[in-house]
């Protein structure tokens, strides 16, 4: 009975220890960005964003806050990346001044799943 129930538990363990999708991790996420998270930059002409994979047509957002603030930073329109699918960015209309930014971002996952994260940086005043 001792080894029913023993191996009953090895298998539940083995079970919670293999990952769902054979080993791959397919889950839709942002992979990295410039600016990176938490640093301080110049002014950028852009902000763009990597995906672990290409979201669904249509449904990335990027928005430009500024720190204590509503209102988005006038930008261009979300663009894809022409030679890869997984990189979208914002052209800023102009220069940013020097303080805090957030960036706030939505996108949909091929499996239809909708992650939504923001992170923010620092333009260096001169």
């Amino acid at each position: 009975m001792k080894r029913m129930i023993s191996l009953g538990v090895l298998f539940a363990v083995l079970m919670l220890a293999v990952p769902e999708h054979g080993g791959a991790d397919l889950h839709f996420a942002l992979s990295k960005s410039a600016p990176e998270k938490d640093t301080s930059v110049d002014s950028p002409a852009e902000v763009r964003l990597w995906f672990t994979e290409a979201p669904e047509d249509g449904t990335t957002s990027i928005r430009l806050v500024p720190g204590g603030g509503d209102e988005a930073v006038a930008t261009g329109d979300v663009s894809q990346d022409p030679d890869d699918g997984r990189v979208f960015f914002i052209e800023l209309d102009g220069a940013l001044g020097a303080g805090q930014y957030t960036v706030a971002w939505r996108a949909m996952g091929q499996d239809g799943h909708v992650v939504r994260g923001d992170f923010g940086f620092e333009v260096a005043g001169r």
